[in-house]
């Protein structure tokens, strides 16, 4: 396209200058203007080129739609949407045409015609185009995103390739839908960005166009679609429904196989397979799938499934190929896996373009279905394609590789679970076709000036490859010129020049020419075209039709003024040079003679050719005709020519389909067979056709209509729905035709079903009935009120079943009310009757019911239930521990960490006596409010105990963790029971052996003797014993150097338990200094931990003496002290000095501390050491620097060290500190809240001898004070001073144990809370604290409630109402009864006050009263009922009395169900008074009474009315009976609606039948033709039948107002003989002689008929019948000449044409005259072919068989001219001699052409005839 006129100021300014189209040419159709337009496209335009968007351009309206008109080049082209014009293939072939597009635009009726004239610019003429990224972007956006949201597409919107100089812009070329918004982004992208919210409305796909516009020039295209989905729609998420991978070889595991791709790629999706997969794994996140393990060669399917942040669920199939190298049984297993699966698969299919229908069907294309699967309707190419009720897909019309080279259709597949998408793929394989001619309009002629110049161009031929839909590139050859000479062709152009100079006025003048293929693709077959054979005319021709004849459909509901056709005729130029012809003519005239009523619906514009319609039409009216014939002529310069038009009129879906009856009723039994029809409806559409095919269709899934109306039961049908015996079915029938716009209607059907007794009673609410009965319960208790429903109404009584298959009453402990169901506990029945009874009883229940509900005769029916009744347990026992004492001895625990798998510490255990949930236990920790130290975790169902995760074991720390378990059980008041016990921490060797010091060092004298002891060291262990067996051993200190290596030598300890170490040997003299190691090893398992101490003794060459100890009252070895002392208090003071010759040196101390003879670095802490000088004496005092505690260590080892700091010689001395309890530590009770139970009105004793002594329950406090006063716990019950406690319970001053002092009554306190103290037996030592420590805690104790009061009900009378309308299991009036006893379980039951059967049923456990049987006012409207109330043992009753209201459940009732009468047709008597209907209303009440009436249906309030309160049905206007507005009965409803019109409806059928009068005429069908071949011989006197006349009399058929007799009026007469004569009674019409065809007054008759009918007056009518002789192959072909000369060139190849004839026949009708052309001799040098000529005849065409090389023209060497003889052959049946014209090919006249010497071809001449002789040469 090309751009003229761009402005510079605003971008999208440019965009619309570029579109503007010029208009070059106007016409005036229906509505006025039709433009004209031109365009240019690039003939590199590729498929999918967009020529133009009409709307966008302002071509059409918004609401009109375009439509290609078929043309020469309109299979290039296709119209998207109706708006967008867009080639369908490349036009590359089409570059330099300049043509037509023909454009049929439509708005509803109106119609318009549009041409563009379209011109293909040659690439010399275009820019180079480029290329989008990608040639369409597709994206998705959902109507939930918000306004601006960018649309992302794939790749950006831009050009390939671009390059930095790119100069270019992106704009649409089509229209932009409104929600999107089209922005620049730069020069190189656009984006799209949305610019207003979306609604549901815009879901869908839309489509528009972008150039890329540089130089005032497209250069480039590309389609946008854009998809808005609905977000509540599930399949919107991923990109397909089906994926494949194919891959060749073997896939490794790990390895990427596939991207799953989403729509919108914008969205975070997560991914999963919808069954795991041994081979295939996909990621969450990315949606990529990969092997997880090889995949080896076959075919694999996964399925797909994503989910987007909404939980919206879209799932795809997946199918990885791997194909490989294959072994033959590993291909044949690939493709039975391949058949399975082939509904995931496209259906592909291969089809040359020139297949017959036949061979296509042979193909057998089929959709492959699995069970239970249909196929839907197919939604795209539906023009193409159709698939049958066998799944076979069926081709509608021929293939064309040229027009569509593809088809793609997509198939809807429901099945039972999911559905499908099914695609079909298409191919239409090329097939290399001849060429075709193209010219138009045929038959070809033309005109020659009768003195031109020789070359003047006369005539164009046109041919095209691809049998016309290929390209050009073709050579015409020329088959012959008659005469010759006169005209040639260039091979090239087709172009037809003239030969003369001179023509004979009037003289015709023929060319026969061929096309040839000069590109073939496939030299198997021809690529020659038909025979084109061009008749011209050397005088003036009158004006040529376009074609040969019209014919055109037309609507009925066109305008008046509408376009029809447009039949012009294309004028020739004149002969003579320089005139004008003038302007042509039309005129139109009836095609039949008798016919004038056409003339006037149709008129033709005489200077367009355009045909319109000038009256409304009507198809369905019987007396205008179908089909119109005339005749148009064109006339120029009093010169006409002429051509058929035939105008059909097509039904238009015009009329509703009406039912006979709007109300169609019926009564049938309920148990009426299926498929037996129980009604018939009947629906009209006086449209034709499809429009008047109807279908009948339900909105009730009980019944089935088929196609006849025929309405049957599909389903048993129910009269038992509403509790009344009949039910009526009320729906619509409705009747659709199946017109292109369906239209319907509906009628009301009502059946009523009578009861059968055909049901069985059904229990409810279930047959399986459940049912519980309270342990202590006494007899006459009530159980379950069982409860039985016959829908026929039936009365049912209920019973057991016994072991012998016999009903019964009483059954077992229970037994059951006959009439009401109830099941209670037997009289007399204890509960130790239930104890030992079996748990639970299971009972079958019989009811029967006794056939009363019906008329009919029938059987009665039973139906069984089951019954168990549990025996309810009452939780009386709480959870006891029978061995919680062992658990102390049993739990332990190994000391560390449990994070994961933690092992079983103990299982506890406890019972409880109760049963069902009551004695369900659940297991849990009990903690103080107080602990936060939570170490165990026990599961709650199985009683193990386990250590938490979150806990350390630490023997060192804590050797014992406390435990308390608790146990409740389920019951509605849970018992608690309790377990206290301690777990042993199990040590672990996870403490090393830990000496005093790091290390030791003394003195020892150089001389010191033998076995003398010089240290001792000691080291402790925190393990426990078994892990602290300490051992000594010496070893030598590798970091003191080699001198001291050996100086273990001399020492050795006394033994490995002691630290001591003695002299074994001399001390050498030089030696100065002893260092060693000392090891302590703790002996522990499973490994022995050891530590390392240095020990280092200084040799002193005199003997030294350690210091020495001084005894004093306050440095006692053994020292006690309170555990509660004060701190800084001085528990040791002593004083060392030193010995020997240094008595003056100072000494130096230090203490060392150890808990309870193991170290401890907390035992260091609590002890310190203090220097102080008195007297000029240094003393060491030992203080107590924090509190002590008994209770975790009692006892301290210290140990005071004295140093000699002249001689370093030290002593040491140890002491013993003993700590002393005090009572300081407060009982402490193991739980928070004692619990405990008791029943009430239980004696003390009774309660111990029913306990075997055991308490209520055991309150217990610990004390960890050291034995003796200060943790001997002592309890009481404390409280108010009145001692209320004591007066109620005991405990047990040294046990705890709480035992009852008296009986107790629930109703009067159902529990008590105690406070008990518990108090140890010495002063506290506490701060502040007077008397022993004590503490208290609250004993919760429950009086458990025992059936010892009588159920009350709080009045003693309740009044209920309830309308008689409420169905059965309504509730009327919930009635509750008390009990004092708390957990009172209350059953109830009702009967009636005089006993019998009442209508009314009680649940049993809640006291609702419920309809059980239907009601009916009118037959009952109180009942007194007695309501019982039972606890199991006592029992209350009170008075109820139900009230029935009366509502309006009658309709009225009409005395008569059908109304009928008769009233004759155009009785002007109106109005008349048809009826006087009366309905009445069984209700009682005053609304029910106020009955209005009404009519529906056929005629009502137009021709039928009826008051409103008197019932009186008029006739107000006069009946025709007859068509086609008349009716001969009138159908119709009467309604009585009580209510005043509001309320219920009755109806009653009114029919009013029309008695016939004789006021229509028989009339004829619009046009009557017969058909008569020719040459029948009548074989006796009646004739030759051919056809028959039928006229239509609208009057009653019954009668003799249409009783029809037949007559000729205007009869055909030959030698004074009738030829025609027509049975009065049937219609028939004979022929009474053979006639002949080719005579041309025998070729057609016309005859008049008559038709009148029987009637009073009679009444006639007439009609015109053609009669058409038919011809029949009774001729023998014959030639338009006698002799044919022509000549050929010695060198024309074989098969070359030498000349064409054409063969006529005067049978040119007959069916089987089809020519065929062969010689009457065998010609060695010549044959003859058949060829189809351009005016769709046969022409012969002579070729050359061989070369015959004829060298030279000599007279004398001529031998006998030999003629060969042209032999046409018609039918074989035809017996007719055959003309035979002879064809003058002299071989004389053969041209030689140049290629051999003179002389040479006169030797080779006479060689070839045998001359001897002396040639001559002239």
């Amino acid at each position: 396209m090309r751009w003229k006129n761009l402005g510079p100021s605003d971008f999208f300014q440019k965009i619309w200058n570029f579109l503007k189209i010029s208009t070059i040419l106007t016409i005036f159709g229906s509505n006025g203007v039709a433009a004209r337009t031109l365009i240019n496209i690039p003939s590199t335009a590729p498929s999918g080129w967009l020529i133009g968007d009409l709307r966008f351009q302002n071509l059409i309206g918004n609401s009109e739609n375009a439509t290609l008109q078929n043309s020469i080049f309109s299979s290039y082209f296709e119209v998207e949407n109706g708006d967008k014009i867009i080639t369908n293939s490349t036009i590359s072939q089409l570059r330099g045409e300049l043509f037509e597009l023909f454009l049929n635009v439509q708005e509803q009726n109106f119609h318009r015609l549009v041409t563009l004239h379209i011109y293909v610019e040659p690439p010399n003429q275009i820019a180079h185009l480029k290329k989008f990224l990608s040639t369409v972007y597709r994206s998705t956006v959902y109507t939930s995103q918000p306004p601006g949201t960018t649309v992302v597409f794939s790749k950006p919107i831009s050009l390939e390739n671009q390059g930095n100089s790119s100069n270019f812009q992106i704009a649409p070329i089509s229209k932009t839908p409104g929600q999107f918004l089209v922005k620049p982004r730069g020069k190189s992208m656009e984006i799209l960005m949305m610019k207003t919210s979306l609604e549901s409305e815009d879901v869908g796909k839309h489509v528009f166009y972008l150039a890329a516009l540089s130089d005032n020039q497209m250069i480039a295209q590309t389609k946008i679609i854009v998809e808005i989905v609905d977000s509540g729609d599930v399949n919107f998420l991923l990109m397909s429904r089906k994926m494949i991978a194919k891959f060749a070889t073997k896939i490794p595991e790990n390895t990427t196989i596939y991207q799953v791709e989403k729509r919108n790629i914008s969205e975070p999706l997560l991914f999963h397979l919808d069954q795991p997969s041994r081979f295939f794994e996909i990621d969450h996140f990315s949606g990529k799938v990969s092997t997880v393990l090889p995949v080896g060669y076959g075919i694999y399917h996964i399925r797909v499934v994503a989910r987007n942040s909404k939980k919206q669920r879209s799932d795809a199939w997946l199918q990885i190929i791997v194909s490989g190298h294959l072994k033959n049984s590993e291909k044949s297993e690939i493709q039975k896996t391949s058949r399975s699966r082939r509904h995931l698969d496209d259906l592909i299919f291969r089809i040359p373009e020139n297949s017959t229908m036949e061979e296509i069907e042979r193909r057998k294309m089929k959709i492959p279905l699995f069970p239970g699967e249909t196929i839907g309707e197919i939604s795209v190419a539906k023009e193409w394609l159709k698939i049958d009720a066998e799944e076979k897909i069926r081709i509608l019309k021929p293939l064309n590789f040229e027009k569509t080279s593809s088809i793609i259709a997509t198939v809807p597949i429901n099945g039972l679970q999911s559905s499908r998408t099914q695609t079909i793929r298409i191919h239409v394989e090329d097939v290399d076709e001849p060429p075709s001619f193209v010219n138009s309009p045929l038959p070809m002629l033309a005109v020659v000036p009768l003195n031109p110049t020789i070359g003047r161009i006369i005539y164009q031929f046109v041919a095209r490859d691809e049998n016309g839909d290929g390209d050009s590139n073709v050579q015409y050859k020329e088959i012959d010129v008659i005469p010759a000479g006169s005209f040639s062709v260039d091979s090239k152009s087709g172009v037809v020049r003239t030969g003369w100079s001179k023509y004979e006025k009037g003289e015709t003048y023929r060319i026969s020419i061929q096309a040839i293929d000069m590109t073939p693709s496939d030299n198997s077959t021809s690529q020659l075209s038909e025979v084109a054979i061009l008749e011209i005319l050397a005088d003036e021709r009158p004006p040529q039709f376009a074609k040969q004849e019209y014919e055109v459909a037309v609507s009925e509901d066109i305008l008046v003024d509408y376009s029809v056709v447009d039949v012009k005729a294309q004028s020739f130029r004149s002969i003579e040079d320089g005139r004008s012809k003038g302007p042509i003519t039309y005129s139109l005239e009836s095609g039949d003679s008798s016919s004038s009523n056409e003339m006037k619906s149709f008129r033709i514009d005489p200077s367009t050719g355009i045909v319109h319609l000038t009256k409304e039409l009507d198809y369905d009216d019987p007396a205008l005709p179908k089909s119109h014939q005339f005749k148009v002529t064109a006339r120029e310069d009093n010169r006409e020519s002429h051509v058929a038009l035939r105008i059909r009129i097509e039904d238009v879906n015009d009329n509703v389909p009406m039912f006979t009856r709007p109300l169609y009723t019926a009564q049938v039994r309920e148990d009426i067979p299926l498929n037996q029809t129980i009604l018939k409806v009947t629906a009209i559409d006086k449209d034709s056709g499809d429009n008047a095919r109807i279908t009948y269709s339900l909105d009730n899934q009980n019944f089935s209509i088929n196609e006849n109306g025929e309405i049957s039961a599909k389903i048993r049908l129910d009269a038992d729905q509403y509790n009344e015996r009949h039910f009526v079915y009320r729906f619509n029938v409705t009747a659709r035709d199946h017109g292109t716009n369906q239209l319907s209607n509906t009628a009301m059907v009502h059946i009523r079903t009578e009861n059968t007794n055909d049901e069985s009673a059904v229990f409810l609410p279930t047959s399986h009935y459940t049912a519980f009965v309270a342990e202590d319960a006494q007899g006459g208790t009530p159980v379950i009120q069982i409860q039985a429903r016959d829908a026929d109404r039936d009365e049912v009584t209920y019973s057991f079943m016994d072991k012998n298959q016999r009903s019964t009453q009483t059954m077992n402990l229970f037994t059951i009310d006959q009439h009401t169901g109830l099941v209670k506990l037997r009289h007399g029945v204890t509960p130790i009757d239930l104890a030992e009874a079996e748990n639970p009883i299971n009972l079958t229940v019989i009811v029967e019911d006794d056939g009363s509900c019906c008329v009919y005769p029938s059987k009665t029916h039973a139906s069984y239930a089951t019954l168990l009744i549990g025996i309810e347990d009452v939780n009386n026992n709480k959870p006891e521990f029978p061995d919680c004492a062992r658990y102390s001895e049993i739990a332990k625990i190994m000391e560390g960490t449990y994070k994961s798998d933690p092992p079983t510490i103990v299982k506890v255990e406890a019972t409880d006596d109760d049963s069902s949930a009551n004695g369900d236990i659940v297991y849990s920790l009990y903690y103080t409010q107080s602990e936060s130290r939570k170490a165990f975790v026990i599961d709650r169902h199985t009683g193990v105990l386990t250590p938490s995760p979150h806990v350390v074991f630490d023997r060192e720390t804590r050797p014992r963790e406390d435990v308390t378990v608790k146990a409740t059980d389920r019951g509605d008041r849970p018992l608690i029971g309790f377990c206290q016990f301690s777990v042993e921490v199990v040590d672990v060797n996870d403490n090393a052996p830990q000496f005093e010091r790091p290390s030791y060092e003394t003195s020892v004298s150089r001389f010191e003797a033998i076995g003398t002891s010089v240290i001792t060291v000691f080291a402790f262990d925190n393990d426990a014993a078994h892990n602290a067996e300490i051992s000594y051993k010496l070893e030598v200190d590798t970091t003191a150097g080699e001198e001291h290596q050996n100086d273990i030598e001399f020492f050795e300890l006394v033994n490995r338990r002691s630290g001591e170490i003695t002299l074994i040997k001399p001390i050498p003299m030089r030696t100065q200094k002893f260092v060693f190691s000392v090891i302590a090893d703790d002996n522990g398992v499973p490994e022995s931990l050891e530590s390392t101490s240095q020990v280092i003794l200084n040799v002193l060459d005199k003997q030294q003496k350690a210091p020495k100890w001084h005894s004093s009252p306050d440095c006692k070895p053994g020292i006690t002290v309170a555990e509660n002392v004060e701190m800084n208090k001085v528990i040791l003071r002593c004083r060392a000095t030193s010995s020997g010759d240094n008595k003056k040196s100072d000494v130096i101390y230090k203490l060392t501390a150890s808990a309870g003879g193991h170290g401890n670095s907390k035992a260091e802490s609590k002890f310190r050491q203090f220097n102080k000088f008195e007297n000029g004496n240094e003393w060491v005092e030992v203080a107590i620097m924090e509190p002590l505690d008994y209770e975790q260590i009692n006892n301290y080892t210290l140990t005071l060290t004295a140093t000699d700091m002249t001689s370093h010689v030290a002593s040491t001395k140890t002491f013993i500190v003993e700590v002393m309890d005090v009572n300081d530590v407060v009982p402490q009770f193991t739980v928070d809240l004692f619990t405990g139970t008791i029943d009430e009105e239980m004696t003390p004793n009774e309660y111990l001898e029913k306990m075997n002594g055991k308490p209520i329950v055991t309150v217990k406090a610990i004390d960890t004070d050291s034995d003796g006063p200060q943790n001997e716990v002592h309890y009481r019950i404390v409280g108010e001073a009145n001692g209320e406690e004591t007066k109620h319970f005991r405990v047990d001053e040294l046990t705890g144990e709480i035992f009852p002092n008296e009986k107790f009554d629930r109703e009067k306190v159902d529990m008590y809370i105690l406070k008990v103290e518990a108090s140890d037996r010495s002063i506290s030592a506490l701060p502040g604290a007077n008397g022993p420590n004590k503490d208290n805690v609250k004993v919760q104790i429950v009086i458990n409630d025992v059936n010892d009061n009588a159920p009350s009900f709080e009045e003693s009378k309740y009044i209920g109402r309830v309308k008689e309308s409420e169905g059965e299991g309504h509730d009327v009036i919930t009635i509750k009864a008390h009990d004092l006893d708390k957990h009172s379980n209350l059953r109830y039951h009702l009967i009636g006050s005089g006993g019998g059967r009442i209508p009314f049923g009680v649940r049993t456990d809640s006291g609702t009263i419920f309809v059980k049987e239907p009601l009916d006012f009118e037959s009952a409207d109180q009942y007194h009922l007695i309501l019982i109330a039972s606890d199991g043992r006592h029992n209350a009753t009170t008075n109820v009395y139900i009230h029935i209201e009366d509502v309006n459940d009658n309709a009225p009732q009409f005395e008569q169900q059908k109304y009928a009468t008769t009233v004759i047709e155009e009785d002007v008597d109106v109005p008349k008074v048809l009826f006087n209907v009366r309905a009445t209303d069984a209700d009682q009440d005053e609304k029910s009474s106020r009955i209005v009436y009404r009519l529906e249906g056929q005629g009502a309030e137009e021709v039928f009315r009826i008051g409103k309160y008197s019932g009186m049905i008029e006739l107000v206007k006069p009946l025709d009976r007859d068509p086609p507005t008349g009716v001969p009965s009138w159908n119709f409803v009467v309604q009585a609606i009580d209510d005043d019109g509001m309320g219920l409806v009755g109806y009653a059928d009114v029919q009013v039948n029309v008695r016939d009068i004789n006021d229509n005429s028989p009339i004829f069908p619009e046009r009557l033709f017969g058909f008569i071949e020719e040459n029948r011989e009548p074989i006796h006197s009646d004739g030759v039948y051919f056809m028959d006349v039928q006229a239509r009399d609208f009057d009653d058929p019954t009668t003799e107002n249409a009783n029809i007799e037949y007559g000729i009026v205007r009869n055909k007469l030959i030698d004074g003989e009738p030829v025609f004569r027509i049975d009065q009674n049937t219609g028939k019409i004979f022929a009474m002689r053979s006639l002949d065809r080719e005579m041309a007054s025998e070729r057609e008759f016309i005859i008049e008929v008559r038709a009148n009918d029987r009637g009073v007056p009679s009444r006639e009518g007439f009609a015109n019948v053609t009669i058409k002789v038919t011809d029949m192959n009774d001729n023998a072909p014959f030639f338009e000449k006698t002799r044919y000369e022509g000549s050929v060139e010695e060198t024309a190849p074989i098969g070359a044409a030498v000349m064409s004839f054409s063969a006529f026949d005067a049978d040119e009708e007959a069916k089987d005259n089809v020519f065929t052309y062969q010689l009457a001799e065998e010609s060695d040098y010549f044959y003859v072919t058949t060829d189809k000529d351009s005016k769709q005849s046969a022409v012969g065409v002579l070729r050359v068989k061989q070369i015959y090389n004829w060298t030279i023209r000599w007279p004398v060497l001529i031998p006998k001219t030999p003629f060969y003889c042209l032999q046409p052959i018609p039918s074989p049946s035809l017996d007719k001699p055959v003309s035979i014209p002879k064809l003058g090919i002299r071989e004389k006249e053969r041209l030689d052409a140049n290629d051999y010497d003179p002389e040479e071809e006169v030797l080779l001449l006479a060689a070839a005839y045998g001359f001897r002789s002396e040639i001559y040469m002239f």
